[in-house]
């Protein structure tokens, strides 16, 4: 490579010195045919599918002397490059990760084009893939062999694959059974952990008699697993529980989880042998060809027969992938962020941290057909070479990456997005097949690319982004100036000829400039260009200024000469003479359309919402109002819709999925709603129905078809989704008088709609308002458990992370009611906040805590004794100084008390609360941030927080043994927190496991369950007391 860049540097035409970087004369850049290459386009080098295929097409191509080029095309969905196409032997697609148009190139091109696990029909295009069926089918059929008849399913159906097993699943009953049986599904919201515990719930609840579930993700079945768990419902024993991918979290859970594998090495060697029968000649087969999926037989399903346990190949991909030469998790990623952050210029430093080959990289820019070199840098160098700035070699972007003197190998080839049209960034990664290969460092390496072109997309869109901004402005700029030296148009009329003259503004402002060269024209020629709409109330102003001296002012269209009508506001006085008789009217026009529109823009948006078009809050609110002042006897039907689960759709595929998503339902409810109804959004997913219906069977036909409409099926991002809606209706005037107590009452029918679960309506009744006096009641029961002094706390042990012995608490409010009996904590601190209690309940539990720390010798001796604080308390006016002035009453020390916020509450009033935080911190208490990780806000704005303490949210903590991934992602944020001079602390440590795998993180305090649950105070010292005793 050094060769050809000095080629292309030194050139004899270009010196050296002028930097003008154009190729030599004599210069080709040719790729060896001593074997075949062969591309792959694929969203990602990493993970658990794309990672084994990775993995697998590399081992083949080193025994079977094959060149491969790993294209990453990201998460996009028109990938159109075609990289490096003057020189592939045969191109290989993952999944849809190509665009036609790019398959149809490479077709033209006489390229082979194989698929894995997408369709390109009616291209010529072999397709190749794992059967979701078939997996499904003898999940079904092992476990009927081992004596289960009632066998259930849980799934979420707005994914493509679970509802191809969810079909299959149902043939497959059918066909053995006859029928389906409905209360058999188990309908979840996600493929994830917390789906399978929704399932267990569900399972539990229905008291459901299936003996054995077919889980249609492995994550669904753990977290199904790990729920009935909780329940003391034993798996195996009670309920057989299998799942499908074969992921290795299922292999680590107790019991093992029996599912089935897709077969992936099988796939890619299939794939793989295939392509070199086509680059021999063999010709195009439109069959498809398919994989069957293995089970894989474990502890989960009821076997007990040693003889059928499924035992891993050790030589497998799946087995080698594990393979990372001896060294921990925490020391194959503890510069795995900061590396990738660092961009193109962190490769050679990230090749020799995590061990892997590498022979040269280099950095490139593109459009769609040329590219440029822009940084390189090979084995034995110290860092990339930036080449100069001035250089312009181009090539084309088939012919990259260049290839001189590599004979085998193996290239990886990041396109990334600039947020430019037709502009890219190409980062080539290239190592040799000709050394040894070690497939388990290579995929930590993987991993490390597919962050790296992650952070330089992220660097490129900020840039542009500026970049855009900075246009904008000084084009505004420029406008401002030319609007600041423009004049309005001016027209003085001869009363006593009836003509008029008009300035250059007024003739350029209809575009009649050329038309009346001499800016005059008859009185009656200027009403020709009035809008014949307008004529009378142009003619009535005139009149009444010159008649009966009404000042003229008036609004009206113009009609131009190439923009159609325009709005102009036109001011004028007549001149008299010495009779007193009016001889000249003088005025000016002013063009306003802009204004008109704006207002009417405003007038939109102040009655209409913004992403759906349809009304908002306050056009429905006066429209019902409206309907009772001036309809009082007539009856309307007000119903109050939301989404189901619209919020994980949201937070799951993202904003603009969720907008997506609110756009499709809203056209639909208007497709069957006639003009007499009224439709407004108030906000988030919630939907309110003003309709004209008076029978209770129109209201329900109505609610019935909104329902219907909105489960219409929504496909963004080659994501499908099915929404449903919760319905409450309640009438007018039977329910209600006025809007606010009509939608009070649909909202709490919408309530109990919910409850029974999607797709459901029901009418207001007064029983349902009994929920609602249940929290009046607990209000005011907390009302009388505050001044009574019924609040007690419990505390929670913090442990050291190097010794595991107590060094801190939390303090943790607990009720338990003469009357209603044990309050959960969310309940009744809920109804603290929205009754205005809460600040008196914080006083109750300060006053508590110090009391306890009084006299306790033992709570004394804590580093610190963490108190919760929700964001209603911390924007109290003297919020800081009744915290100080109770612990001083105590005369205890400040620095013993740490206080926790969350991230939401500490941006609710942002200004008022660094304030009190900072002068909790000035005088030695402690802040700590509470649920790390779950917010949304910078890291800048957490930054100017006075924290001294972050703890990493137990959701997070649950998922570190579900999978590499999650782990390295709770280290990295224990880096951040440890970077920014916090301590850390983890909380909901449940498990051994879970400590296990913390363990060596650098963490500096555990909580959780798994040592110990919030208890009395009294407990506590006890314990303490009894081991200091055996000690």
């Amino acid at each position: 490579m050094e060769e050809i860049i000095k080629r292309y540097l030194f050139s004899p035409e270009n010196s050296s010195t002028q930097h003008n970087f154009r190729p030599a004369n004599n210069m080709t850049i040719v790729t060896s045919k001593k074997r075949p290459t062969v591309g792959i386009v694929l969203p990602m080098l990493s993970g658990f599918y794309m990672g084994e295929l990775n993995a697998t097409l590399r081992r083949l191509a080193k025994n079977h002397k094959v060149n491969l080029i790993f294209i990453r095309s990201g998460e996009r969905r028109d990938f159109k490059l075609p990289i490096y196409f003057n020189h592939l032997d045969a191109l290989v697609v993952v999944l849809h990760a190509a665009t036609v148009k790019l398959i149809e190139e490479a077709i033209n091109a006489n390229i082979p084009v194989i698929s894995i696990g997408a369709s390109y029909a009616p291209l010529p295009v072999e397709q190749y893939y794992s059967v979701q069926s078939d997996g499904v089918t003898k999940l079904y059929e092992w476990l009927q062999s081992q004596g289960h008849e009632e066998i259930g399913f849980c799934g979420d159906l707005t994914v493509n694959d679970i509802r191809s097993r969810f079909k299959a699943y149902q043939r497959t009953v059918i066909d053995h059974k006859g029928s389906f049986n409905q209360r058999h599904f188990f309908r979840v919201s996600n493929c994830s952990l917390s789906g399978g515990r929704e399932a267990a719930i569900e399972f539990i609840q229905r008291k459901s008699k299936c003996t054995a579930v077919i889980c249609a993700t492995d994550h669904n079945a753990v977290g199904m697993m790990e729920q009935l768990s909780h329940s003391n419902i034993s798996v195996p024993d009670d309920v057989a529980i299998v799942g499908i991918d074969n992921i290795f979290v299922g292999q680590q859970f107790n019991p093992k989880l029996t599912t089935v594998d897709q077969q992936l090495e099988l796939l890619a060697t299939q794939v793989f042998h295939r392509v070199l029968e086509r680059i021999s000649g063999k010709p195009f087969n439109n069959a498809n060809n398919s994989v069957p999926q293995k089970l894989i037989v474990h502890q989960s399903c009821g076997n007990t027969n040693p003889d059928l346990e499924h035992k891993e190949d050790i030589n497998s991909t799946r087995q080698i992938l594990l393979n990372v030469q001896g060294r921990s998790p925490a020391e194959i990623f503890e510069n795995f962020y900061s590396q990738a952050q660092g961009g193109f210029d962190s490769i050679r430093d990230a090749q020799s941290l995590y061990g892997n080959n590498l022979d040269w990289a280099c950095l490139a820019e593109c459009n769609s057909e040329q590219y440029t070199i822009r940084k390189w840098v090979e084995k034995g160098m110290t860092q990339p070479t930036t080449l100069p700035q001035q250089t312009d070699i181009q090539d084309d972007i088939r012919n990259f990456p260049f290839f001189e003197r590599y004979d085998h190998f193996v290239a990886s080839i990041l396109p990334i997005n600039s947020g430019q049209e037709d502009h890219w960034k190409l980062v080539a990664v290239v190592d040799s097949l000709q050394d040894h290969q070690d497939i388990g460092t290579q995929s930590v390496f993987n991993n490390y690319l597919d962050m790296l072109a992650l952070f330089i997309e992220r660097d490129e869109l900020i840039n542009t982004s500026n970049n855009r901004q900075k246009n904008s402005q000084q084009l505004l700029q420029q406008l401002k100036v030319v609007s600041n030296s423009s004049n309005d148009g001016i027209w003085d009329w001869d009363l006593l000829t009836n003509t008029l003259v008009w300035n250059s503004r007024l003739t350029k402002m209809i575009g009649c400039q050329d038309t009346f060269s001499d800016r005059k024209l008859g009185c009656d020629h200027l009403f020709q260009y009035i809008h014949s709409e307008d004529l009378e109330l142009l003619e009535s102003a005139i009149h009444n200024h010159l008649n009966e001296e009404v000042p003229f002012k008036c609004e009206f269209r113009m009609k131009t000469q190439h923009r159609g009508y325009i709005w102009v506001h036109a001011n004028g006085s007549a001149v008299h003479n010495a009779e007193g008789q009016a001889v000249r009217f003088i005025g000016s026009m002013t063009d306003v359309t802009q204004e008109r529109e704006d207002a009417e823009k405003i007038q939109h948006m102040a009655y209409y919402d913004a992403l759906t078009g349809i009304a908002n809050r306050r056009k429905i609110m006066e429209s019902i109002a409206q309907h009772i002042v001036k309809r009082p006897n007539q009856k309307r039907a007000v119903m109050l819709m939301d989404l189901n689960r619209f919020k994980i759709i949201n937070d799951s595929f993202g904003h603009h999925v969720g907008d997506a998503l609110l756009c499709h339902v809203t056209k639909h409810i208007q497709n069957v709603l006639s003009s007499e109804h009224l439709v407004a959004r108030l906000g988030g997913d919630e939907f309110l129905f003003l309709c004209d219906v008076s029978s209770e069977a129109d209201i329900n036909a109505l609610a019935t078809q909104i329902l219907n409409a909105v489960q219409n099926p929504l496909i963004v991002d080659d994501i499908e989704i099915i929404s449903q809606g919760s319905l409450g209706i309640a009438m007018y005037p039977y329910d209600g008088v006025s809007a606010e107590e009509l939608i009070k009452q649909a909202d709490i029918a919408m309530y109990q709609a919910k409850k029974l679960g999607g797709q459901s309506y029901l009418n207001f009744q007064r029983s349902m308002a009994k929920e609602t006096e249940n929290i009046i009641e607990i209000e005011h029961q907390l009302s009388r458990a505050i001044a009574q002094q019924e609040i007690k706390v419990h505390y929670q042990p913090q442990y050291c992370g190097q010794d595991e012995k107590i060094t801190a608490v939390e303090a943790l409010a607990r009720w338990e009611s003469p009357t209603l009996g044990d309050v959960p904590p969310d309940q009744f601190i809920e109804v603290a906040e929205s009754a205005g209690l809460i600040s008196k309940l914080g006083e109750c539990i300060i006053h508590r805590v110090c009391k306890d720390v009084e006299g306790s010798e033992w709570l004394q001796t804590m580093s610190h004794i963490s108190i919760n604080i929700s964001a209603k308390q911390l924007i109290q006016p003297h919020f800081a100084q009744e915290i100080i002035r109770t612990i001083r009453q105590y005369q205890l020390p400040l620095t013993l008390f740490c206080i926790e916020i969350t991230e939401s509450a500490a941006i609710v009033d942002y200004e008022l609360c660094i304030n009190s935080l900072k002068e909790l911190h000035d005088v030695g208490i402690s802040i700590s941030l509470d649920d790390f990780g779950t917010g949304f806000s910078s890291l800048s704005l957490l930054k100017q927080l006075p924290l001294s303490e972050v703890k990493i949210d137990r959701s997070f903590i649950s998922d570190i043994t579900q999978g590499q991934t999650n782990l390295d992602f709770v280290n990295t944020m224990i880096m951040m927190g440890k970077s920014l001079g916090y301590r850390v602390v983890a909380e909901g440590v449940e498990t051994a496991d879970h400590n296990q795998r913390l363990n060596g993180l650098g963490i500096d305090l555990l909580q959780g369950y798994y040592f110990s649950k919030p208890r009395p105070l009294s407990e506590l010292e006890s314990e303490v007391a009894i081991k200091l005793t055996r000690a």
